[in-house]
């Protein structure tokens, strides 16, 4: 019988397995309790812990010191000096960083370069833009609103307010259903009625262009998961809102531009058509002597706005201009469309309905969601428009008016206020003062 113990294999094998454990080898008990006490062991040359410490110091002294000689030989103020010239507190260190950030030649001459190789080989966008499929681009807070926790959720809210004092902005109100409710008393006391439409966001209706997933047309895009309560809330109390999208599969043709926040001139005009017909038959307009407007195409370009919150470099030439046709309005006399302050419709609007009408937006001119809307209600109609923060600002730029003496209410029956439906999640919804009271006639 042979002996195995004394085999060639066994022999050879001894003196690794008895070199094994005097090194302590990986199935050796005392490294398990070393790991437990937080216990590391690494070997380091003296020379390469000396090497790696300078290149360390070097990236963390040669930006500001490089910054600090360029702008002494620019002749400019330093930026660093700030932040001794007066005691540290929460709101002064985050100004001293919001400065520090845009005086950074550093920051100027890198970011926009890393950013670009990111976008293009890793498909890696930032905080404001989320880089999809098929070259779409999407704004990341309207992703956050679909994907999200439910804006009426009350942790939700609490979670939101409790961050925005803890930056120092105490003013935030989460829940938007105070303020939309205010709104609509003070409304309903001049008899007039407050349409509520909240524009879809670009991540509900074109899904298979952010993840590579669609419903190939069949049931409702994809909503935030209190988006049904809201508007049953609302509609018991008497507010009309206004869905485009209601009962309605999703289509399979682009709504809204490639690189940019906001609908196509179609889909814009289309759902501004809707809306004529939906304030006809729920806020009963008053019929009017039809005014004729005329619509003609003009071709416009441009790369989009969630090209611009990239920051790439100004030359980049991965990203290029989208070709749309606008509908460009005109009145009776042939000037272009203007809105019109004696409407009994009131539009107030966020940059939605801005786009294709403000010309430095790059999209057209007179070619927005106020003329169209024009059109298809064949009367003038008034505007409000602000970009961005669609939450409170046209809200108290009608209210400033009002307050001043002048009754932008004055003759209205309806009063659209059109906002992005990310706003619901993001947005500040801040109440406003509001004196509705109509002024007494001036005797003739």
């Amino acid at each position: 019988m042979t002996d195995l113990s004394q085999s060639p294999l066994t022999v050879a094998a001894q003196p690794a397995e008895a070199a094994a454990g005097a090194r302590g080898g990986p199935t050796d008990p005392s490294h398990d309790e070393r790991l437990r006490r937080g216990i590391l062991v690494t070997d380091i040359s003296r020379p390469l812990a000396w090497a790696l410490s300078a290149l360390f110091l070097l990236l963390i002294y040669a930006i500001p010191i490089s910054e600090a000689v360029r702008e002494k030989l620019n002749g400019d103020d330093s930026v660093l000096l700030g932040l001794f010239e007066h005691a540290p507190t929460a709101e002064r260190l985050r100004q001293f960083e919001q400065d520090l950030e845009q005086a950074s030649h550093a920051k100027e001459l890198v970011q926009p370069r890393v950013q670009l190789l990111l976008t293009r080989f890793g498909r890696v966008g930032n905080k404001k833009a989320v880089v999809g499929r098929q070259g779409f681009l999407f704004y990341e807070p309207g992703v956050r609103h679909l994907a999200g926790p439910g804006f009426l959720d009350a942790d939700f809210i609490a979670s939101r307010e409790k961050a925005a004092r803890d930056e120092g902005e105490a003013n935030l109100h989460a829940d938007p259903r105070p303020a939309i409710r205010a709104f609509q008393q003070a409304l309903a006391r001049r008899n007039i009625r407050l349409v509520l439409f909240p524009v879809p966001d670009k991540a509900m209706l074109q899904p298979a262009e952010l993840h590579g997933r669609s419903q190939n047309g069949v049931g409702e895009p994809p909503r935030n998961r209190d988006w049904a309560r809201f508007v049953r809330e609302l509609r018991a109390e008497g507010v009309l809102v206004f869905d485009p999208l209601a009962g309605r599969a999703q289509a399979a043709s682009e709504r809204f531009l490639i690189q940019d926040t906001h609908w196509t001139p179609a889909w814009m005009q289309s759902v501004a058509s809707d809306l004529a017909v939906f304030l006809q038959r729920e806020a009963k307009l008053t019929p009017l002597p039809r005014r004729a407007f005329t619509r003609s195409p003009q071709a416009v370009s441009r790369v989009g706005d969630i090209v611009d919150m990239l920051k790439l470099p100004a030359e980049q030439q991965f990203f290029q201009p989208q070709r749309v046709t606008v509908q460009q309005v005109t009145d009776e006399g042939g000037n272009a469309w203007e809105a019109d302050p004696k409407a009994d419709v009131l539009l107030l609007g966020d940059s939605f309905t801005n786009i294709f009408s403000m010309e430095f937006m790059g999209w057209g001119s007179a070619a927005g969601f106020g003329p169209q809307l024009s059109v298809a209600l064949e009367r003038g109609v008034d505007v409000i428009a602000q970009n961005d923060s669609g939450a409170f600002a046209t809200r108290e730029a009608l209210a400033r008016e009002l307050a001043s003496g002048e009754d932008r209410l004055l003759g209205k029956s309806v009063v659209v206020w059109e906002f992005a439906v990310r706003e619901l999640s993001v947005g500040n919804w801040k109440t406003v003062e509001w004196q509705t009271a109509a002024p007494a006639e001036k005797p003739e």
